[in-house]
């Protein structure tokens, strides 16, 4: 047992990686991203970041570490979307084993060795890690229910990744269709799907990175609006039918008003047992309102974005 323990061991130390991720005015929370990279128990081969155009302090910082903490190739191409600088990172790879992750998050010590496990099974060709969320405030322990899977909520089998804690091979990355370039926003998800559907993937529940939630209403407001606009360009049924349910309940709420004051209690009896504090009985409900209304102006905005192309 100890023989293959250490057969394994070694195998996983052998293993090329290159990791990958994106940025645009992250000068906030890139540093937090690079310190928790350069602490991994089982450190990357490669780093790469492409910057879509920062005009903040993002790229003197990534250079900045560059020179102090390890190697990372950094590519600067302004106006790239999402995918099309997911999809340049991966192109840019010299290892075929890619480790992806984003600005806002922050690594556990021993992400990168979990998350790289499941390939020492050669049929293994994606990896799916997990997140936590990283909430300091009170408002923030309120958003992450309505944005994240909770760990009481997280089934195996439904689960899709995110690519703030994913990991697979060039040929499974082929093999999904690569990043769909036509979209900024869910491009993981519909990469993922196609990953999970197409591919050999292991859920790692243990590879895990903290994912820092909004830390104000504007923040909320803007982060949904710009998925509601991605689910919309993606055409993502699962997700259109939650969409199209927010039109039907403020419809419910002109035609019967005194559903609305019913409505106000349902994100507090939903969500209350996960922060336990007397402000959840404020923000829950406003964060509600503040989330639908979002929805729908995503969903106006990726109609501009329809007739504007048209």
């Amino acid at each position: 047992m100890g023989k293959n323990c250490s057969t394994i061991s070694k195998a996983l130390e052998n293993m090329k990686t290159s990791f990958i991720t994106t940025v645009l005015n992250e000068e906030k929370s890139i540093k937090d991203l690079l310190d928790s990279l350069s602490q991994q128990t089982q450190k990357p081969n490669q780093v790469i970041i492409i910057d879509a155009g920062s005009t903040d302090k993002t790229v003197s910082i990534v250079k900045r570490y560059s020179k102090k903490s390890f190697p990372i190739k950094l590519i600067i191409k302004k106006d790239l979307n999402r995918s099309q600088a997911r999809n340049l990172a991966v192109s840019q790879a010299k290892h075929n084993t890619i480790v992806a992750s984003d600005a806002g998050c922050i690594l556990d010590e021993n992400w990168l060795k979990r998350i790289l496990q499941p390939f020492e099974n050669k049929s293994i060709n994606s990896v799916a890690g997990f997140y936590n969320v990283q909430a300091k405030t009170i408002f923030q322990k309120c958003v992450a229910p309505f944005v994240a899977v909770m760990p009481d909520k997280f089934d195996v089998e439904k689960f899709l990744p995110s690519s703030r804690s994913i990991a697979f091979k060039k040929a499974a990355w082929q093999k999904a269709g690569k990043y769909p370039e036509n979209l900024n926003y869910c491009e993981d998800l519909i990469f993922a799907v196609n990953l999970k559907k197409n591919t050999n993937m292991v859920i790692k529940s243990s590879a895990i990175v903290y994912w820092k939630q909004s830390e104000n209403l504007i923040q909320f407001f803007k982060q949904i609006q710009n998925y509601a606009a991605g689910d919309i360009q993606a055409n993502y049924k699962p997700h259109l039918k939650k969409i199209y349910s927010v039109f039907l309940r403020y419809l419910a709420f002109y035609i019967l008003p005194p559903l609305f004051i019913f409505y106000l209690f349902w994100p507090i009896l939903k969500h209350f047992r996960y922060i336990k504090h007397p402000l959840a009985f404020l923000y829950l409900p406003v964060i509600q309102i503040v989330l639908d209304l979002a929805i729908i102006s995503g969903v106006f905005k990726s109609l501009l974005v329809k007739i504007k192309k048209s």
